[in-house]
């Protein structure tokens, strides 16, 4: 296993990705969630968009973490209606839904600030949500949207 300490970073662990833990608050509750940074050569890199990606994150937590609250509660609604699915309450949705990454993908195009998250759903098992930022604009999707 090898280690690294990044300059943005900070102490990452690479297996199969940069890693280390990471706490995230979401709906008012702390969790203890994976940050991941993808590889982007056969030397293991972290490109400057992905620093530049994790510094705008954290300068714009607290609006990015909201945006994405209203983003995952309309998301539920629109997947229980979808399906057919008893509609359900915001505080039902909100415990229903669980952070587990924040990543950090490998960069396709330069400049992009590009980051996601992924969320284990009561309402959807097998694929849960995913959310990524790019350049300003929100996707919402199953985790595939990252992976």
């Amino acid at each position: 296993m090898i280690k690294t300490i990044d300059k943005v970073f900070g102490e990452l662990t690479f297996s199969t990705a940069w890693k280390r833990s990471y706490d995230v608050i979401f709906f008012d509750k702390l969790y203890k969630i994976l940050l991941i940074v993808e590889e982007n050569d056969d030397r293991k890199t972290i490109r400057e968009e992905q620093r530049d990606s994790y510094i705008y994150y954290s300068q714009n937590k607290v609006i990015i973490e909201k945006k994405i609250e209203e983003i995952l509660i309309s998301y539920t609604k629109e997947f229980l209606s979808e399906y057919g699915m008893k509609e359900e309450s915001e505080d039902k949705i909100i415990n229903s839904i669980e952070p587990t990454v924040i990543i950090f993908p490998m960069v396709l195009d330069d400049g992009d600030l590009n980051f996601g998250f992924l969320f284990e759903s009561k309402f959807d098992p097998e694929n849960g949500v995913g959310i990524q930022y790019i350049n300003g604009n929100y996707e919402v999707s199953t985790q595939d949207i990252l992976t």
